[in-house]
């Protein structure tokens, strides 16, 4: 069976400038051609889409978290790219380092007008750093509060982690029903 849906298409320039700060897990676990090598892919198409008042910035979280690209303009395409190239999968997984990085991040290039966004890809394996259910709504709520929203996006099979991203996806529909916007 194949579904098509087509949502109401916008030109790029009604839309308020965006702040991404994309959060990628490079665990050992994402060592899959479904998982990080599909991320990069999809991330590249994202990012081909954002314009010169976009931001983005890159944070990955293995072993420890890290700031792999400063927040940059969307018009530095090949930075950008060159970032995402150059993403490879080891360690394990501090998650809630990454998570907490990715959000100070998005709140030290906040724009006030702005879509301000972190996107969490990961194959939901968090098994070292802030894990539980309750601490993660918490941190997530209270960064909604202050305008940076969460989009949770999983990658993978086998040892795709379901429950913990149905967690954070319960958390974010049930914070937020806001959509990405370009």
């Amino acid at each position: 069976m194949h579904i098509g849906l087509q949502g109401k298409k916008y030109s790029k320039g009604k839309f308020t400038p965006t702040n991404l700060v994309f959060l990628i897990d490079v665990s050992g676990s994402m060592d899959d051609p479904n998982k990080l090598p599909l991320l990069k892919t999809s991330f590249k198409m994202l990012a081909a889409q954002l314009r010169e008042q976009d931001r983005i910035a890159i944070v990955v979280y293995a072993g420890a978290a890290g700031l792999v690209l400063p927040s940059t303009s969307g018009a530095d395409k090949k930075t950008i790219l060159e970032a995402l190239d150059n993403l490879e999968a080891g360690g394990s997984t501090a998650g809630g380092a990454g998570i907490n990085l990715a959000y100070a991040i998005a709140k030290q290039n906040f724009m006030k007008e702005g879509n301000n966004r972190v996107i969490l890809a990961t194959d939901g394996d968090f098994n070292i750093g802030e894990s539980s259910n309750g601490g993660m709504e918490r941190l997530i709520e209270e960064k909604r509060k202050e305008g940076v929203f969460l989009t949770a996006l999983g990658f993978g099979m086998g040892n795709y982690k379901d429950s913990k991203m149905e967690i954070l996806a319960d958390m974010v529909m049930e914070i937020t029903f806001t959509s990405i916007q370009f």
